[in-house]
């Protein structure tokens, strides 16, 4: 039997479809050697931390099997992903509320796909059934001909590639209820402090925004120094604490700029001398403001 019975929109039991096109009756991935195709299984309830459904790039983004720990290119996952090479068609099927009569659920077989060309799969961070964070696969894969109505929404599409985006700085700052409203300086009031004294120094200043591959939520760059290529991250306190998490977001968002940038942290007052060493074994620039209106730097 082959899967040119299967029509566009029709609507069947998963025991009925596995009737008449083989496959494993369970799982969301089901490779079928008698009818040459591999079947992909969704549903609307799916969790929070399940990245299935249409992205707004045009392609049903569909996470692999493995429920704990780090997913792998393994089983089902490596039938998805072999699928043209093994010589199967690919079918996604969406499970329908469960009728008012009872009785098992339908599906609808929303069509036939194909993995994108040129990103088939990326890896994205998500929660196990344990809360765990690991590591999961997601496919990218594109119609082929008519596809049906229906299927889960993405609530927002993970990104395949890095996105940098420099935008006009809003001086607002990403962690007011971390910082006393009694500090002098509050991170958003350090960052239009300094980018005016910059600006009048004649610099070209702009905020970049990194979305990364296979996650959701963009990231903002405080200050990016146009006229120099420095990359500036503020924080609203001197503490340990505040220097190493500028630190690590400075030396994980530097990679993605070309050509690489220099690196500064703002500060709200001098830090203690051995973190002034810290920064300067990295080479990371340590600006604070002074008394009288100006800024002291390391790099001076």
């Amino acid at each position: 039997m082959t899967d040119t019975e299967l029509v566009v929109g029709e609507e069947l039991t998963r025991r009925e479809l596995h009737r008449r096109f083989g496959g494993t009756p369970q799982g969301g991935i089901a490779p079928s050697s008698a009818s040459r195709m591999v079947m992909l299984f969704t549903m609307d309830s799916s969790p929070a931390s399940d990245y299935t459904g249409w992205g707004d790039d045009g392609t049903f983004h569909f996470m692999g099997q493995g429920a704990r720990g780090n997913q792998t290119m393994t089983q089902g996952n490596r039938s998805l992903l072999r699928h043209q090479e093994d010589n199967r068609t690919l079918h996604v099927f969406h499970r329908l509320p469960n009728r008012p009569t009872g009785g098992a659920p339908l599906y609808r077989h929303l069509g036939r796909f194909r993995l994108d060309d040129e990103t088939p799969y990326y890896s994205a961070d998500a929660p196990d059934e344990d809360g765990t964070n690991r590591n999961v696969i997601i496919f990218r894969l594109r119609p082929i001909g008519a596809i049906a109505d229906g299927g889960p929404q993405l609530p927002r599409t993970p990104a395949t590639t890095v996105r940098i985006v420099e935008l006009q700085p809003t001086y607002q700052s990403r962690h007011t209820s971390e910082i006393r409203p009694s500090r002098a300086h509050t991170e958003a009031q350090l960052v239009e402090s300094y980018a005016a004294h910059l600006r009048a120094s004649g610099r070209s200043l702009t905020q970049a925004q990194l979305t990364l591959a296979g996650e959701t939520t963009p990231y903002r760059v405080d200050l990016l120094d146009s006229t120099e290529n420095r990359l500036i991250e503020a924080k609203g306190s001197a503490t340990r604490a505040a220097v190493r998490e500028a630190i690590g977001k400075l030396l994980d968002f530097r990679r993605f700029f070309n050509p690489t940038p220099t690196l500064a942290v703002l500060l709200p007052s001098q830090p203690r001398e051995d973190l002034l060493d810290l920064c300067a074994s990295l080479c990371i620039e340590v600006v604070w403001p002074r008394e009288d209106g100006g800024f002291v730097s390391t790099h001076d």
